[in-house]
């Protein structure tokens, strides 16, 4: 009786230690699974920066990611768990593995759902553009051969109306009209660039490089 008395309590208690892990609903794990199939920034906050785990375990080995570095969300592993990862693809070709939770909790913190840099990104194409159409322009002159080379590379000729030398060298920072006691010289001007010749013009044409 006396064994009876003892074993009926560690019974009793035993069901309270048994806890079924957490799981998420199917609608969490939905909405989990918006952020997937989607490409993110690393923050350029250095003490911001996340560490990305190598596998889909608390225990596995992390690396650091670049600052800025673009990463896509695949998939979402170990969804029946209660620690769910995402498989992210890294632009440097490494894969690696954020838990959910924290990749929410930071995100537009250690994670940003816009690149950084596309401000940069954009005058650069901006740029790129407008230089292609101006060799493309220069190119479709009926100019000697050696005078659209040197307007490819920059370099205006004498002769040349505003509209030539300003899809040669871009608009001038600053025009100054001149004033001449030679009516023949007609209307004058220069055309004065931060990182360029000084052009003279006589009559809208250039008469002088500088």
């Amino acid at each position: 009786m006396a064994a009876a008395v003892i074993l009926a309590p560690a019974l009793l208690a035993a069901p309270q230690l048994v806890r079924a892990e957490p799981r998420y609903t199917e609608k969490q794990i939905e909405q989990f699974t918006s952020y997937v199939g989607k490409t993110y920034w690393i923050t350029p906050e250095k003490n911001q920066q996340p560490a990305i785990f190598s596998a889909p375990s608390a225990d596995a080995k992390t690396f650091q990611p670049a600052p800025k570095e673009s990463f896509e969300l695949k998939e979402i592993v170990e969804k029946a768990s209660d620690k769910p990862y995402y498989r992210a693809a890294f632009e440097s070709g490494k894969e690696g593995f954020i838990p959910v939770t924290a990749f929410l909790q930071e995100l537009q913190s250690a994670f940003m759902t816009v690149d950084p840099d596309r401000s940069d990104k954009a005058k650069s194409a901006k740029a790129t553009e407008q230089e292609q159409k101006r060799r493309d322009w220069i190119r479709s002159q009926k100019w000697p051969e050696h005078v659209k080379e040197a307007a490819l590379r920059g370099q205006p000729a004498i002769g040349m109306n505003k509209k030539e030398a300003e899809q040669v060298l871009g608009k001038p920072r600053n025009v100054v009209r001149l004033k001449s006691s030679n009516e023949l010289m007609g209307r004058q001007e220069q055309w004065i660039y931060d990182k360029g010749p000084v052009l003279t013009f006589s009559n809208g044409v250039v008469v002088r490089i500088q």
